[in-house]
């Protein structure tokens, strides 16, 4: 009955249509989800990579206190002899301190404190 209005030459271009349109539909949607899944993964791998650089960061620097101590302790002492006094190197001997005490506390920190930390990390870096 329709088909008597349309010619026959024309009948295969509106399959053809259909069938196109209905593919392009469907892998137009396809690709929409899976650049959303794409895009989930990257944002997870980057606050992945995140978290674990603020742990790295903190390992580092329990690791790495005995040495910047020794650093800080001759930049004291060069400071000292060119006249430099305590009062105008309180930074300095604050960083002293704190590194003295993460220094001679070290296996305390590794137990106790590295722990608590990375949680506030991990928290602080969630808001």
């Amino acid at each position: 009955m329709v088909s008597e209005f349309i010619p026959e030459e024309i009948i295969p271009f509106i399959w053809f249509g259909g069938i196109a349109t209905t593919v392009y539909v469907f892998f137009h949607k396809f690709s929409d989800v899976i650049k959303e899944k794409f895009r989930q993964t990257n944002l997870t791998r980057k606050r992945i990579e995140a978290h674990s650089s603020s742990d790295n960061q903190v390992d580092d620097l329990i690791k790495g206190a005995p040495r910047l101590l020794n650093e800080l302790n001759a930049e004291i002492t060069k400071q000292r002899a060119q006249g430099v006094t305590d009062e105008q190197m309180s930074g300095l001997i604050k960083k002293q301190k704190m590194l003295e005490l993460v220094a001679n506390n070290k296996e305390i920190i590794d137990i106790v404190g590295k722990p608590i930390i990375k949680k506030v990390l991990g928290l602080i870096g969630s808001i």
